[in-house]
């Protein structure tokens, strides 16, 4: 199977945020993309690996393969987004509640704050494979 990456990769993850049928046009408006050719060698190669089929109204993802997001209207989100808000939400309420600086507190801090920054840059990693 080839790989899902580059421009393959972004025509891919536009099509699936969109939710209907683009034609080649469209999408290389939208992507800014040099012709439509180039579209077209990449859309082939993803109805080559069973991921985008052709309707009479333009291209559609016909299998969704990006596990590790959620999508939520016509955004896809990286899950580590919410693990990340969730590591910092707890740290934000252990400072609301904390009693004394004691080496509990200390450690909490620690092990909550080093979660916190792998998921967020786990996050602006997978964010930024997406950048148009």
């Amino acid at each position: 199977m080839e790989d899902l990456s580059g421009t393959r990769l972004k025509i891919y993850y536009f099509l699936l945020s969109q939710g209907k049928p683009m034609s080649l046009r469209k999408i290389q408006r939208e992507l800014n993309i040099s012709s439509p050719s180039v579209v077209q060698y990449h859309i082939k190669r993803l109805m080559e690996m069973g991921l985008v089929s052709e309707t009479d109204q333009g291209y559609v993802v016909s299998k969704v393969v990006l596990e590790d997001y959620v999508r939520i209207r016509s955004s896809l989100l990286p899950k580590s987004i919410f693990m990340a808000s969730f590591f910092i939400t707890s740290l934000i309420m252990l400072f609301i509640l904390r009693n004394s600086l004691d080496v509990a507190f200390v450690y909490s801090i620690l092990v909550i704050g080093v979660a916190a920054v792998f998921s967020i840059s786990d996050f602006l990693k997978k964010r930024a494979k997406f950048k148009f």
